[in-house]
């Protein structure tokens, strides 16, 4: 999938496409990539470019004025970064959470296990 964005006179060309066993998203300015995001977990991908499509669409609302080129870029790629690991750190945060639980679960099985058949 592929979607522009237009900043005044700039256009950023936003990707999504499969890369070996997982996923990645990017956008390019002018044919060159300045940034990427990789995902392994397909919902994880689709729920990001969602997210990332609405991030552009404000960064591309914001007042535009002439500017050089490689700048506009890295304060794009910046712009993203920051919320790319926003997003990052809710998604660690929840596997996180998931398997302290299944951990202390499995544990408490262990510990029953071990008093039942301990010698």
């Amino acid at each position: 999938m592929t979607k522009n964005f237009t900043w005044g006179d700039y256009t950023f060309k936003g990707y999504f496409t499969k890369a070996g066993n997982g996923f990645e998203i990017g956008y390019k300015f002018n044919n060159k990539t300045f940034f990427v995001s990789n995902f392994i977990d397909r919902a994880e991908a689709m729920k990001w470019w969602t997210m990332s499509n609405k991030f552009m669409t404000t960064f591309c609302k914001t007042d535009f004025f002439p500017m050089n080129t490689a700048f506009c870029g890295t304060f794009m790629s910046n712009f993203m970064y920051n919320h790319y690991y926003n997003f990052v750190k809710t998604v660690v945060t929840k596997h996180h959470m998931t398997s302290t639980k299944n951990y202390k679960k499995d544990f408490a099985k262990f510990t029953k296990f071990r008093d039942t058949y301990a010698a």
